[in-house]
């Protein structure tokens, strides 16, 4: 298991995380078309989402709503906020709504996030019985919830216990994994059903051994910083997606 600087010299985890974790913020390193301002997060917007995973009530419908809306992209002004210190959305109307328009069409979220709010009592009854995949499976029942925003609902309700997912990150791991330099090929693909999902946090559990342990999150199984390094990681790599 080997980790690359951008120019593919071999270094170590640490140093590893400093060189790609400032690429996932606004104002950080870009690389081309793959990481700009386009695609980079406010630190005020990411500290927001962040403050979810430590916040004392369960979550609300408000809150899995800015969850979500921060997942999707495209929803949250990350600019704008940055600049105000508070979150703006670009779609103004997506907190009444639940409704936003992306590169695929309309998400309607509008019976799913209340639904999940609803029944938050069973979900965390569930997580705590050590069956994760009960939210996993509720796919069937909540319209526009795939198996990615899915499971980024899980790693807010259990509070980082079960990693979020990104297809970036993944392609990240595999190449860890596979000891690849950037701009190697990593075959990639979609996560389909809960055993993939699996497999993925095998993954990211051997990486996270590997590393040195963070001062951050450590309530979390995968700390943020390492979250966000892999995803700017993962733009380094050619894939099939």
């Amino acid at each position: 298991m080997m980790f690359f600087d951008p120019r593919g010299n071999s270094i170590q985890c640490g140093q590893w995380l400093r060189s790609y974790e400032p690429y996932y913020f606004l104002n950080g390193p870009t690389l081309g078309r793959r990481i700009n301002g386009r695609n980079q997060s406010s630190r005020f917007v990411e500290n927001q989402v962040c403050a979810l995973l430590t916040q004392v009530p369960r979550l609300s419908r408000q809150d899995l709503s800015l969850a979500m809306a921060w997942k999707i992209g495209g929803i949250v002004d990350h600019r704008r906020s940055e600049a105000d210190q508070e979150i703006i959305y670009r779609q103004e109307l997506w907190l009444q709504t639940l409704s936003a328009k992306n590169q695929f069409g309309i998400l309607d979220f509008s019976e799913s996030i209340p639904l999940l709010a609803r029944e938050m009592d069973t979900i965390l009854n569930q997580i705590q019985q050590g069956n994760p995949q009960y939210v996993f499976d509720l796919t069937h029942r909540l319209n526009a919830f795939g198996n990615v925003y899915i499971l980024t609902a899980l790693f807010f309700i259990s509070k980082g216990k079960y990693p979020i997912y990104d297809k970036f990150s993944h392609i990240a791991a595999q190449a860890i994994h596979q000891d690849l330099p950037p701009g190697s090929y990593v075959r990639y693909r979609g996560l389909q059903k809960w055993g993939d999902y699996l497999q993925y946090l095998a993954l990211l559990d051997s990486i996270h051994s590997g590393c040195p342990q963070q001062s951050e999150d450590r309530s979390m199984s995968i700390p943020r910083r390492e979250d966000r390094s892999l995803w700017s990681y993962g733009h380094f790599f050619k894939s099939d997606l």
